[in-house]
């Protein structure tokens, strides 16, 4: 179980999270809402590493979780992709497998053939669609077997057969026993794939539960938000 223990973080005077709490099961994916400006990629990065937080814990299956450490794989997709555009798909991932002492190169091309790479992974970045980015992005967030994958806006600029390898690809790591938050202002994506949801309004949880299938989320997201949040 990953546990996030009020979680505090300011940006100069400017308090962004306040005491976020809520924890995600083993084999759960748990969907993260909220308005542009509450919050949400603020305490994903927290969650790896790639802000600091100013107080609170973040705890995995009751240990005090970092990172770097190295006992608790952990995947993200955050912001868009940075690959080095004069490499192949295939090579970027290679030097980025070396941050990683279990992963082996044949699990490189494990991963490119899940996000349906395997056709064009010996050309060049350059040469990618937005589409095509994602994928190889996607491909770098599982490429250590995760038990932790943190995916901020996944369902951004792809098309629709993209999506559904995306969410397919989610559900089936959560078969696994992975830990999964996703984050997306398409509340339809959120409802097909998520067990439960976490709705963040500036910067404070405002809803926390396990999904009804038969739940209106957009009515039920819509109920939890303040509307001058549309100004953050």
């Amino acid at each position: 179980m990953l546990e996030i223990i009020n979680i505090n973080k300011k940006y100069g005077q400017k308090k962004v999270l306040h005491d976020v709490t809520f924890s995600v099961a083993s084999g759960t994916v748990c969907g993260l809402l909220g308005l542009n400006g509450a919050g949400k990629s603020t305490l994903m990065k927290i969650v790896t590493s790639l802000a600091f937080k100013d107080s609170g814990e973040i705890k995995y299956n009751g240990n005090v979780y970092n990172k770097d450490d190295n006992t608790v794989p952990l995947g993200y997709m955050i912001e868009s992709p940075a690959f080095y555009k004069d490499l192949s798909g295939r090579n970027n991932l290679k030097i980025l497998s070396a941050l990683y002492d279990t992963v082996k190169e044949d699990r490189v091309d494990q991963v490119l053939c899940e996000v349906g790479l395997d056709d064009v992974k010996n050309s060049l970045v350059s040469n990618y669609s937005l589409g095509m980015k994602q994928r190889l992005y996607f491909a770098y967030s599982i490429l250590n077997n995760p038990e932790i994958l943190i995916l901020d806006e996944p369902f951004n600029g792809i098309d629709p057969v993209t999506s559904r390898l995306f969410k397919d690809l989610i559900l089936n790591l959560a078969k696994q026993g992975c830990t999964i938050i996703v984050s997306s202002h398409v509340i339809s994506d959120i409802h097909e794939i998520c067990d439960k949801v976490v709705i963040i309004d500036k910067g404070n949880v405002v809803y926390d539960s396990n999904l009804n299938e038969s739940e209106n989320l957009e009515k039920l997201f819509l109920s939890k938000v303040t509307t001058d949040g549309l100004a953050q």
